[in-house]
């Protein structure tokens, strides 16, 4: 009976989500506001409490009184969030908080990078990899120096380490602005050379990619409806039944099926319908913090399980194939 109760706790998972993301959307923008409006977005991360509805600012360092007063005044501002709000410097109880918001948590980190971008004409790739060089690469000959030490001569050579580790930091740069041109070039769909003195905030198409004709558009499988998020909820906790008596090793645990049926109930919300696309489903895994290539992956995965026939969904289920996709795609969502 305890495993069993364990699972309708998971089941619940969905629909909390469902009904959670429109109200943490709205704190989310509340937040961006008023925090903008008291000067401290860059420096503070926010969390949510729905079940007392309050909203929790962290910082690593003090908040003056009238930046405070600032903010909670703006949230109270025509009524746009009725939240409590208050001010912690401990760690967050992820058991009752949700994240709405992450700032620097390294004082006057974000002011020294936008401040440093805007004197060299940025933010472009050039700026970022000059500014990530010089950050990173301080950053690396301060750690060598100080572990220089701690160490005696005979097991560090003085001056090496902290040369050889602020030259390191110093190249990421490159690597930065290599990767962040080419990702513009291709955007843009121009040069490497032009793509790294464009400005980051040029609009550009998502996802990036080559633009398409309304023929192409209409034929390209990523763009038709046809997950059905309610048939794939399903799906997944019938699969989840059959671990109980199974085992899940060649099916779904609940706390897996949670994961996925809750993001697919989120991203069917926050897209207002039942039916949604594979690339909904990409952008959505994306939007959660997890990288490009991850949550294209995934999100194929996901959306071909969804786009099978009830009767291809139970097939897979009965040869153990379903639960392994499962077992090889969730953890992937959480960087395991």
């Amino acid at each position: 009976m305890k495993s069993t109760a364990t699972i309708y706790e998971w089941q619940a998972v969905p629909e909390r989500v469902a009904a959670l993301l429109p109200l943490a959307v709205q704190v989310k923008v509340a937040h961006e506001q008023a925090a903008l409006k008291a000067g401290i977005l860059a420096i503070t991360a926010a969390t949510w409490s729905p079940e007392l509805n309050a909203i929790t600012l962290y910082s690593a360092q003090q908040l003056d009184k009238q930046a405070y007063d600032i903010y909670e005044h703006e949230i109270y501002d025509g009524d746009r969030c009725l939240a409590s709000v208050s001010y912690n410097q401990i760690q967050p109880d992820w058991n009752e908080e949700i994240l709405v918001k992450v700032g620097s948590l390294v004082p006057g980190l974000p002011t020294v990078w936008n401040t440093g971008n805007a004197m060299l004409g940025g933010p472009t790739p050039l700026s970022n990899g000059l500014m990530t060089g010089l950050l990173a690469g301080g950053l690396g000959y301060g750690a060598g120096t100080l572990a220089e030490q701690f160490f005696p001569e005979r097991y560090l050579e003085r001056g090496k380490l902290r040369r050889t580790l602020g030259l390191m930091g110093a190249l990421s740069g490159v690597g930065v602005a290599g990767l962040n041109s080419y990702a513009n070039a291709k955007a843009l769909r121009t040069s490497m050379l032009r793509g790294l003195l464009t400005n980051n905030k040029t609009p550009v198409v998502y996802p990036y990619q080559e633009k398409m004709t309304k023929k192409s558009f209409a034929n390209n499988p990523l763009f038709a409806p046809t997950v059905s998020v309610p048939q794939f909820n399903s799906a997944a906790w019938q699969d989840v039944n059959m671990g109980m008596y199974r085992g899940f090793q060649n099916h779904t645990p609940p706390q897996f099926a949670a994961a996925t049926t809750g993001l697919m109930s989120g991203i069917s919300t926050n897209m207002r319908s039942p039916i949604i696309r594979p690339v909904d489903v990409i952008n959505g895994i994306a939007s959660a913090g997890v990288g490009l290539a991850t949550a294209t992956i995934a999100g194929k995965a996901l959306s071909a399980m969804a786009g099978l026939t009830p009767a291809g969904q139970a097939k897979l289920q009965d040869m153990g194939l379903w639960g392994g996709m499962m077992h090889a795609v969730v953890p992937s969502l959480f960087g395991r």
